[in-house]
């Protein structure tokens, strides 16, 4: 992995740059389904599946309805379902290879639904789409090393690549707005044709500045765990004056002439790969800048402490750092994060893939509706631009239990306030749902690499992913319910998807702030066991 103070400051800012840019144009430009949705079905896309004269009359039969959401429902399940699969690839090679598998799916995907209306063997709108979707998480799940690149300003930077996914809902929303002022000219193939530029653009951008390796995360020498993870209490026994024994490894910090002297031996036979040991490596790679470097005038001391009193803010930065991917995912930690996020992008994607045919139930009203969902075609991008700085702020200035409060409290609001035949209400929950979307994703890998670390982050994170989009399917039986048996009334789905995930939301927030206070206090523990004895200013030794 590469140290960030190995690497020029305008490198890292380049290189942050083009992942932005690229994570606005092809990251998520799937979820901005419904804009699209809007120019196909004025294509005539489906349109064989309704009768004659629901098509003469301008209706969107339900069979037809069905099979065009049934393209996002597939969307939103492999592109989380992606994710095990980027995770293993970012883990094992690097984020590099994974970006050009990412440029190369984007590229074949527009590709395919440029000719989408040419081919009759094969559903090319189906699968182009699947493509696409495929392609995004290789270029945004690779990204997320980049918050390292400036340590100080992490969830800042895990924001604003978070906004930049969301706001690539834009894409097909402003190819709509064009579409509409062309009146229908500038037609579809044209479009997904000129997108080719943009994996184009990855896989050049790629190979010119981003590493092939991520950058690494803080140091391990924070990791302090309670007495209940992995059946047993973490040791902190003293090798001698100035001297302590953490897994194994003995670190001597006595202090010589103002600089600590880090002397670290192995004190174990055990295995140096062993899932609960620091090795003598890692902490030599963590630390050993310290004594080596210095940049823009500070000392590399000056800026780990700047980088762990702001990790120490989260309350739950390193509690699993260190540990292999299977005792990771087999804790509280990671088996309530996936539930909870389980829940909520089933909410996010059922909400995305028919928010105009619910509001057209709940008012009554088609004209209503598509004002509503004309706003709501707006407010997605915008809501990943606005929620920037908020992600940022919360993300790195409060705990992470407090993040996850204001995560549940939005969910839960939105959840509400969408099933009220009111435009306050709807308008209102449409803001916060596009605000929550975006918090929602930043905290979701805010937490995985606070709590796991970038070690494995790919493969947890992949993981929760995958889990999701395999849940994601019952996105589309939700739609046949609320079509079919439900006579097209959403509340029901929705309450009792609110309800779940409020449940579920309470337990995960009640678990962090529990273990959190236990990690801080094991923290403090540690830290007055390596304090310094001094003597009072004025004291003076007496002989008797």
């Amino acid at each position: 992995m590469v140290h960030y103070l190995d690497v020029p400051v305008s490198r890292r800012l380049i290189q942050v740059a083009c992942a932005v840019v690229w994570c606005l144009l092809a990251a998520g430009p799937v979820f901005g389904f419904a804009a699209l949705k809007t120019v196909w079905l004025h294509e005539g896309v489906y349109s064989d599946r309704c009768t004659p004269e629901e098509n003469f009359a301008g209706v969107v039969c339900s069979t037809r309805e069905l099979r065009i959401n049934f393209i996002f429902t597939c969307a939103s399940v492999v592109t989380n379902f992606a994710g095990v699969f980027v995770g293993l690839i970012l883990d094992k090679f690097g984020p590099r290879l994974c970006q050009y598998f990412g440029g190369v799916l984007i590229f074949i995907g527009a590709i395919m639904l440029a000719f989408a209306d040419s081919v009759l063997l094969l559903d090319l709108y189906v699968w182009g789409y699947i493509v696409l979707a495929i392609g995004g998480p290789f270029v945004y799940i690779s990204s997320f090393h980049l918050s390292n690149a400036f340590p100080e300003y992490s969830g800042l930077i895990l924001a604003v690549l978070t906004g930049a996914f969301d706001s690539s809902t834009a894409v097909y929303l402003v190819y709509r707005l064009i579409y509409n002022e062309s009146e229908g000219r500038f037609h579809p193939k044209a479009f997904f044709l000129l997108y080719c530029v943009v994996p184009v653009f990855i896989i050049g951008a790629t190979w010119a500045v981003m590493p092939a390796e991520s950058y690494k995360d803080g140091g391990s020498l924070g990791r302090f765990l309670d007495e209940d993870e992995f059946g047993g209490e973490e040791e902190y026994e003293f090798a001698g004056t100035g001297a302590q024994s953490i897994d194994g490894v003995a670190i001597d910090t006595r202090t010589s002439g103002g600089m600590n002297d880090i002397t670290i031996s192995s004190t174990s036979t055990s295995s140096a790969n062993s899932a609960n040991e620091i090795t003598p490596a890692t902490v030599l790679n963590e630390r050993s800048a310290l004594l080596t470097k210095k940049t823009d005038g500070k000392d590399v001391y000056e800026y780990n402490a700047q980088e762990m009193k702001k990790l120490k803010i989260s309350g739950v930065w390193g509690a699993l750092h260190g540990r292999t991917v299977l005792q990771q995912i087999s804790t509280p930690w990671f088996v309530l994060l996936c539930m909870f996020t389980v829940v909520m992008m089933v909410r996010i994607n059922y909400f995305v893939a028919s928010v105009r045919s619910q509001y057209d139930f709940i008012f009554g009203n088609a004209g209503v509706a598509r004002v509503i969902n004309e706003f709501f075609d707006i407010a997605l991008p915008v809501g990943g631009i606005v929620t920037v700085p908020i992600a940022g702020y919360l993300l790195d200035n409060t705990s992470m239990t407090t993040a996850l409060a204001v995560l549940l409290a939005m969910g839960t609001s939105m959840g509400i306030l969408g099933n009220f035949a009111s435009l306050t209400a709807a308008y209102t929950g449409i803001v916060i749902f596009v605000i929550h979307r975006s918090l929602f994703y930043t905290a979701v890998s805010d937490y995985s690499a606070k709590v796991f670390g970038f070690e494995t982050f790919g493969q947890v994170y992949g993981l929760i992913s995958t889990i999701s989009g395999l849940f994601n399917f019952t996105q589309s039986g939700f739609d046949h319910i609320t079509h079919r048996v439900l006579n097209r009334d959403p509340r029901p789905v929705n309450i009792g998807l609110v309800t779940l995930s409020t449940a579920i939301g309470t337990v995960f927030v009640w678990y962090v702030a529990k273990q959190s206070k236990k990690l801080k206090r094991s923290a403090l523990e540690f830290e007055a066991e390596q304090a310094t004895a001094l003597r009072m200013p004025g004291y003076t030794s007496s002989v008797y």
